[in-house]
């Protein structure tokens, strides 16, 4: 690697350390609240030095929501490495989407991108980025299932993947906001409520032979 490529290499690699850091003060103060003196004195280092790694605060929360995505889709899948059950791969996307309560930064994160997005293009394209790789999980978590056979051939992936996208976000700004008294617990009962209907599981073919069945077949 040239001289220039290790310097990029080491700036990116500080600005993701700068992003990660900030994940935190960004959740808890809030993207307009916050200043650029504000993220330097939590993180340890002056404003003007965080324009030398970033554009702006927008750009420095952007970056730090790339992360929190990054880190959730690296969860699911160390989780789908262990897990060949469709339905079981499901339910752990559902879990990890799931809202905690009000100090879940990264949700924290999400609603300030969602309200930024109304007015900024560079926020709304992000969003749109993320959302659709999230959407992109979910839809091909269904097809794994499709064809898996624990679930049927007809089965319509794309609605319920929308649908189920919707329903987790509206739960998000009522468990995370908290205006109205709703947990997390109360908030994964009503998701089990309104999909259980919705995603007709069963299992494998192969999983419905016995032991006995298998070693028989094995010996033809």
């Amino acid at each position: 690697m040239s001289k220039a490529g290790r310097a990029s290499a080491r700036r990116q690699a500080k600005r993701e350390e700068i992003a990660r850091s900030a994940i935190e003060p960004l959740s808890k103060l809030g993207l307009r609240n916050v200043t650029l003196a504000d993220l330097g004195s939590a993180l340890g280092m002056s404003g003007a030095h965080l324009l030398y790694y970033f554009d702006s605060k927008v750009d420095l929360f952007m970056a730090a929501l790339r992360l929190v995505e990054q880190d959730l889709y690296g969860r699911v899948l160390a989780a789908f490495e262990t897990t060949e059950s469709a339905r079981r791969r499901w339910e752990i996307l559902v879990d990890k989407g799931a809202p905690v309560g009000l100090g879940d930064s990264g949700l924290l994160m999400w609603l300030e991108a969602w309200s930024e997005a109304v007015h900024d293009e560079d926020m709304r394209t992000l969003i749109s980025e993320l959302e659709h790789d999230w959407q992109q999980m979910l839809v091909a978590t269904l097809r794994y299932g499709v064809e898996r056979g624990e679930l049927p051939a007809t089965f319509d992936v794309d609605d319920i993947a929308e649908g189920v996208s919707a329903l987790l976000d509206g739960l998000t700004i009522r468990v995370v906001v908290g205006y109205r008294p709703l947990d997390r617990a109360a908030a994964m009962r009503l998701v089990d409520q309104f999909l259980s209907p919705l995603l007709p599981w069963r299992d494998p073919p192969d999983e419905n032979h016995t032991e006995e069945d298998r070693t028989e077949k094995g010996a033809q």
